[in-house]
């Protein structure tokens, strides 16, 4: 079954970089008035950066949940493995 956080981090990823890529590359049209400074105002750059920690975390969370299946997984056949080990070695004692 395919888990929605992959592709929804992988899409959050590339889009926030490109976005923060975007916002470097452009400087911003406008400047904001705080005060007596005047400090411009180009959203892009934090809200790609953003973006991209949120796609990061999708995708990590997403790889956290595969890995806690194979290790529930590896540990139901170690123990299935070993009540086989222990049957074969009764079989053999009485054989």
């Amino acid at each position: 079954m395919l888990d929605v956080r992959l592709p929804i981090g992988w899409l959050f990823m590339v889009l926030g970089v490109m976005l923060a890529i975007y916002g470097y590359a452009n400087p911003p049209a406008e400047n904001m008035l705080l005060g007596q400074v005047l400090l411009p105002l180009n959203l892009d750059v934090p809200w790609g950066i953003l973006m991209a920690l949120f796609g990061l975390s999708m995708v990590s969370l997403a790889q956290i949940d595969k890995l806690k299946t194979l290790e529930l997984e590896l540990a139901a056949s170690k123990a299935e493995a070993a009540t086989e080990k222990v049957s074969d070695t009764e079989a053999s004692a009485k054989g």
